[in-house]
């Protein structure tokens, strides 16, 4: 398995043989390369390496310097950091509660603090989005069926059907970018793909929607 030194971090390389006609190269949220190759095909991995390692070192910086849900003793939410407290009873009593910018969690043993922090999280973005999307709709002229949240690769997705499915970390975003992903999923009702009309209609509502998106990257999805 190659390995490479970016930046002091240690990449290693994962290559994978698959039927497919072109090279794909991936880096995950753990920095580990994901280099898949066509079948019978004699390709210099190292070559391949050497020619894409500017990519590598710009996708090393993004995903290093990139915020996530959890961060020591802290939890992202609506795009800062703020402090979590726990605080371990005699007595069953798990819960969260939001107090002057800090969370304090409520149980009977830390084993679970993250699961207890996760269910908090999921539950203010499906409120969140719930708030959002009756509003959005009522702008857009547009009827949506349930709304779902769930650990997924995206920030969100709709079906033909009018459904809605979210991220479960979208309150961790700022409010203004979490507001371009549930406009852009009920975008979707009107213009079911991103043509030249849902782009001039997505600007009437995010002029700056280009910035916005570019900002996402500096979120990561778990």
């Amino acid at each position: 398995m190659p390995v490479l030194e970016i930046n002091g971090k240690r990449i290693t390389c994962d290559i994978r043989r698959k039927d497919i006609r072109h090279i794909y190269l991936k880096l995950k949220s753990n920095l580990q390369l994901e280099l898949s190759l066509p079948h019978n095909t004699d390709i210099s991995v190292d070559g391949i390496l050497e020619k894409k390692r500017s990519w590598i070192e710009r996708k090393v910086k993004e995903i290093s310097e990139a915020k996530k849900t959890f961060n020591g003793d802290s939890i992202l939410y609506k795009g800062e950091y703020i402090r979590v407290k726990a605080y371990v009873l005699k007595r069953p009593r798990k819960g969260v509660r939001l107090y002057k910018r800090v969370i304090l969690i409520y149980e009977d043993s830390e084993s679970n603090r993250e699961a207890i922090l996760a269910d908090f999280i999921t539950k203010q973005t499906l409120e969140y989005i719930q708030q959002k999307a009756a509003e959005f709709a009522k702008e857009l002229g547009v009827t949506y069926g349930s709304i779902f949240t769930k650990e997924m690769k995206k920030w969100g997705y709709c079906t033909r059907e009018g459904d809605l499915f979210f991220n479960w970390r979208l309150i961790c975003l700022p409010q203004r970018l979490a507001d371009y992903i549930v406009l852009h999923e009920l975008l979707h009702l009107k213009h079911f793909n991103h043509s030249k009309q849902f782009k001039n209609d997505m600007t009437g509502h995010f002029i700056d929607y280009r910035e916005v998106v570019a900002q996402l990257k500096n979120y990561l999805l778990h």
